[in-house]
């Protein structure tokens, strides 16, 4: 089984699987403690997980898109966390933001550069491919790490999948995004 595939499983593992554990759900713990007595109403905010509000399907399909799409995609990703350490560190990579240029410029990841891209490849035009390959450099095997907004977003894939159809080596999606970058409360940069 391939790296990417392991990792991706395992993610998915992590994120489903959070919350659980602690005992409120064990189900033959639950049957003893309520022996004869009626079942008491359970509210969604009650139930462990890894949503805050308990949307826990958005969740679970978010992560099944990615899989997918990692699955698809054939490349790498990269944890909020992991990024921060390569940007402190300022490694060589190219940072590209693939979101809308109206949210690069209110904030972006330092040193991202913004080349958006739409959610499908579908989609793309011939002067946003253009565009993106000029900002992904000639070194066709520095790393390229793209982001868009969040888990949800389909613009890093699509980024992904051009960098590589052009002969890009070393291609890193940071699944998370701005969303994740900001809510770890990480630094940002706005336009100048």
């Amino acid at each position: 089984m391939k790296l990417g595939k392991v990792f991706a499983v395992t993610a998915l593992s992590a994120l489903l699987l959070v919350g659980c554990g602690n005992g409120a759900n064990n189900q033959a713990d639950n049957e003893t403690a309520n022996a004869g007595a009626e079942a008491p109403a359970v509210e969604m905010k009650d139930l462990p997980g890894t949503s805050r509000d308990g949307s826990e399907v958005e969740i679970e399909m978010a992560s099944m898109n990615l899989v997918k799409a990692v699955e698809e995609g054939k490349y790498q990703m990269i944890s909020t966390e992991d990024l921060k350490k390569k940007v402190d560190a300022k490694e060589d990579m190219v940072l590209i933001d693939t979101m809308p240029a109206k949210s690069y410029d209110k904030n972006h990841i330092p040193g991202a550069l913004n080349a958006e891209l739409p959610v499908t490849m579908e989609e793309v035009t011939p002067e946003q491919r253009e565009a993106f390959v000029k900002a992904l450099g000639d070194d066709k095997a520095k790393e390229i790490v793209l982001y868009c907004g969040f888990v949800g977003c389909e613009r890093s894939h699509v980024g992904a999948l051009i960098a590589q159809e052009e002969g890009f080596t070393n291609v890193v999606r940071h699944p998370g995004g701005i969303g994740a970058w900001m809510e770890a409360q990480y630094p940002v940069e706005a336009a100048k």
